[in-house]
């Protein structure tokens, strides 16, 4: 390789890597601009059809319930599962580890309770 290509090549490289950089900033940007041009357009035809839009709300409301119920089911999973764990633990180690247990979550559910 001559010393001009040695000075040439990660200038070029350089030069690519900028360019390709800005064309994917364009990509992004024009992308957005699409995605809130169907957003507007799909708000206005909500907005002509009061039903339809109604419709749209219910099943969002049972969409948001549905995961809820999830979560709750969850953490009910989560639960039925530590009692067996913990029932599977030999009696004289119980109450270690029930302290532990107690110590570990203490904190953060006191956090989770203030927020709510």
């Amino acid at each position: 390789m001559t010393d001009l290509e040695e000075t040439l090549t990660p200038l070029v490289r350089r030069t690519i890597s900028d360019v390709l950089q800005a064309e994917g900033l364009v990509t992004d940007a024009m992308r957005e601009l699409v995605k809130d041009e169907i957003k507007d357009y799909m708000r206005a035809k909500l907005n002509e059809d009061p039903e339809l839009k109604q419709e749209l709300k219910d099943a969002l409301n049972m969409y948001m319930e549905a995961r809820a119920r999830e979560l709750i089911a969850a953490v009910k999973l989560t639960k039925a599962g530590a009692k067996l764990s913990f029932n599977m633990i030999p009696p004289h180690l119980r109450e270690e580890l029930k302290g532990e247990l107690i110590k570990m979550f203490e904190k953060e559910l006191n956090e989770l309770l203030l927020k709510v």
